[in-house]
């Protein structure tokens, strides 16, 4: 999965990348925040119906979004992004790609309300207080003090929480859900726990899908989907294999990755 892209050069500060088998073509940092096979995950568990309404939360470059885009062509996607620079390149690569009338990015905090003041949602609302069909999101992986920082302050902003630990992001992500809607999640194993307890507050019928980098390996990410206000038993997956024990991906995760295809796709075979 970790050969997603193909990487020209552009330029000393910015490269582009294709996703999806190259169907997709996105711009972003050569040294700061860089989106891989994550974002191409976290977009195949969300499944929407034609005339839904999808927010990333935490958006970068909006990798993730042009990916459920690609697959929900119907749909409008909000995406929030606080560094300046990753929310202009989002701006660029929903252009690039065919997606401007769909796909509207947000520069915002989502630890500050009123960066959101002057902000519309779906239908016009204020963005507060309207609700979308499904929340997708790649927090930062390490909570504070217990990640090393990056090479660039971007990158570091990325992996590691700030000002908002993960607590405050997930019932940020909760509370813009429409009861009924999902709320998705892409993280390290490690905190499974941590996730499973902050969702289960706020959603039902949780379901957790390991990633297994190969065949006998412990899983090292997570994928954990909630239904707002549902109360249904929490599920575990079959999971999914990332690698084959040479390196070369999987079937089921190219996929995936070169086709587009999804979590529900790979996963009833």
């Amino acid at each position: 999965m970790d050969k997603l892209m193909v990487q020209p050069e552009i330029g000393e500060t910015l490269t582009t990348d294709r996703f999806l088998g190259g169907a997709l073509s996105v711009m972003q940092p050569r040294d700061g925040f860089r989106a891989g096979s994550d974002a191409v995950l976290l977009a195949a568990a969300v499944e929407a119906k034609p005339g839904e309404t999808l927010l990333d939360v935490g958006a970068g470059v909006g990798t993730a979004g042009l990916c459920a885009l690609h697959r929900l062509g119907d749909c409008a996607l909000w995406g929030i992004e606080v560094q300046s620079e990753l929310a202009a390149l989002a701006v660029q690569n929903a252009a690039e790609n065919g997606f401007s009338g769909q796909m509207r990015i947000i520069e915002a905090d989502i630890g500050a309300r009123k960066s959101f003041a002057e902000q519309a949602g779906p239908g016009g609302k204020s963005f507060l207080e309207a609700g979308f069909d499904h929340v997708f999101t790649n927090p930062p992986f390490y909570g504070k003090g217990r990640g090393r920082d990056a090479k660039t302050a971007g990158r570091t902003l990325a992996r590691i929480e700030g000002s908002v630990p993960l607590q405050d992001w997930l019932q940020f992500c909760v509370a813009r859900t429409k009861p009924k809607g999902t709320v998705t999640v892409i993280h390290r194993a490690e905190r499974l726990q941590e996730i499973l307890s902050l969702l289960s507050s706020g959603c039902g019928s949780l379901k957790v899908i390991p990633l297994w980098p190969e065949a006998g390996a412990a899983a090292k990410r997570v994928i954990v989907q909630g239904i707002k206000g549902d109360k249904g038993p929490l599920e575990l997956t079959a999971g999914l294999v990332l690698h084959e024990s040479g390196g070369k991906p999987t079937e089921a995760a190219e996929r995936i990755s070169r086709f587009g295809a999804t979590f529900t796709d790979v996963l009833s075979q």
